[in-house]
């Protein structure tokens, strides 16, 4: 329905934009912004949570939880990041998490997934995960040798899991 009065609505918005632009300018000019500029990750925390609220209490779909977990955890992470800013630790450091926050947000979401479990789902979050901690020892420094070394020395324990997997696979299907 269009207002009778489009003048008065127009001149309404407009001034709205403006007096939000000129707060906003108020307060860059001011460096009041720069101290408030360490605390913006809480917005993807705070939409995250409000998408987590969404799928648990009112039981929206499955997707949400994927998406409200993503947003909530790696919005926690930079706050967490930003607040403490720790010397030695950084986002240089810190990179995996990310992976891990991707795989802890795919494992809810394939084990509600149009309640079954989805093992296409939860699979690659697992293993995200591990991929997570894995990284994680050779960007903070836990282990001394490249990665490629590491890589060059150990690669046949994949053979080694995915022959454990086929096993297990095999052991617990059904005898016919």
């Amino acid at each position: 329905m269009p207002s009778p009065y489009p003048v008065r609505r127009a001149a309404l918005i407009t001034g709205t934009l403006l007096t939000i632009s000129g707060f906003a300018l108020l307060f860059w000019t001011n460096n009041v912004v720069t101290g408030l500029m360490r605390w913006w990750p809480s917005a993807f925390a705070v939409v995250g949570a409000l998408m987590l609220y969404r799928v648990f209490f009112l039981r929206a779909r499955p997707s949400i939880l994927f998406a409200g977990l993503l947003l909530f955890l790696t919005g926690v992470f930079i706050l967490l990041l930003n607040v403490l800013s720790v010397d030695r630790l950084g986002l240089k450091e810190l990179w995996p998490i990310f992976m891990g926050i991707v795989g802890a947000s795919l494992i809810p979401y394939g084990a509600c997934y149009r309640r079954t479990v989805r093992v296409s789902l939860v699979v690659p979050g697992i293993i995200l995960i591990i991929l997570m901690a894995l990284f994680l020892l050779f960007s903070l420094g836990f282990v001394k040798e490249s990665f490629a070394d590491f890589v060059i020395n150990w690669w046949p324990l994949l053979l080694v899991a995915m022959g454990v997997t086929l096993i297990a696979t095999g052991w617990s299907g059904k005898r016919e």
